[in-house]
């Protein structure tokens, strides 16, 4: 995982504690955790698990009961549509981090400790490929969303729909012009972030003002919107009669994510945030 390696070249000491089946979690006990002399708990972990939610439970009553210092932070996944799955964390957990900030509004009002925390591209894997031609126009890994079958039918060959695994990512989106994401749940994917770390014009479905895509991504500057079907048509048009400036844009995307939505930068953040939880500073 990118970002417990940058925790470590950070100065930070991560020991993992992985669980394979979400049906059937158990978390070290709160001595095992203490005797390895960890200071914060890390939940990354965003789909339904009730035996998860039992252990953390059981984990912050320890805590309590013992009155010690241990944190649990948890990550909260790709809300907000796995908002649902995070009721009980938001409780257990002294900060909750969030990529979508109407929903980091929705946990501060009912009272839990949550803060925005976008998403990053692990440049270990979603980098630029030096050797390989964008030799692709219009690159996605969405599988079957909307507008695949449209896209299929309209640029033939010229649109590639591919699931990738580790490495393979980078060298995909590295052969692409564009890349196509839709976002079906108004949520601020990863795969726009990556997506541009490895120099891929993106072109994506439009969020609402409250997500703050838009501060991230500015229109036109580092990232290309559209509305509808007819919105999208006129946005390829643009990209296609227009090479200068989608490489602008993509160099742009490409500039803002290396310089600030980086694993090392999430680690930065993350240590921050533990030490503000600890009372002391950096």
């Amino acid at each position: 995982m990118g970002l417990a390696a940058a925790l470590t070249s950070q100065g930070a000491r991560v020991v993992s504690y992985p669980f394979v089946n979400p049906a059937a979690v158990t978390l070290p006990s709160l001595s095992q955790l203490l005797a390895d002399q960890i200071d914060a708990v890390l939940i990354f972990y965003a789909g339904s698990s009730p035996s998860l939610d039992a252990e953390l439970i059981r984990l912050r009553m320890m805590i309590d009961v013992q009155h010690c210092g241990l944190k649990i932070i948890c990550e909260l996944g790709d809300e907000p549509q796995t908002r649902l799955h995070n009721v009980v964390r938001v409780q257990v957990a002294d900060l909750c981090l969030s990529p979508d900030y109407p929903s980091v509004l929705k946990w501060c009002s009912l009272g839990a400790p949550c803060v925005w925390y976008p998403h990053w591209a692990d440049t270990s894997i979603f980098s630029e490929s030096q050797v390989v031609l964008r030799d692709q126009f219009l690159v996605t890994t969405m599988g079957k969303r909307r507008y695949a079958t449209r896209l299929r039918l309209l640029l033939g060959r010229h649109f590639e729909n591919r699931q990738c695994s580790g490495t393979e990512n980078g060298v995909f989106y590295s052969r692409g012009l564009i890349a196509f994401q839709y976002a079906r749940w108004n949520e601020i994917t990863r795969r726009v972030f990556e997506a541009s770390a490895c120099g891929c014009c993106v072109l994506t479905n439009r969020l609402p003002a409250a997500t703050r895509m838009e501060e991230i991504f500015p229109a036109d500057v580092a990232v290309v919107y559209y509305d509808g079907f007819f919105s999208l048509l006129f946005a390829l048009c643009k990209l296609i009669t227009r090479p200068v400036l989608r490489e602008t844009i993509a160099r742009e995307g490409q500039h803002r994510v290396l310089s600030a939505h980086t694993q090392a930068m999430r680690a930065q953040q993350l240590l921050s945030y533990l030490y503000g939880l600890a009372g002391g500073t950096p």
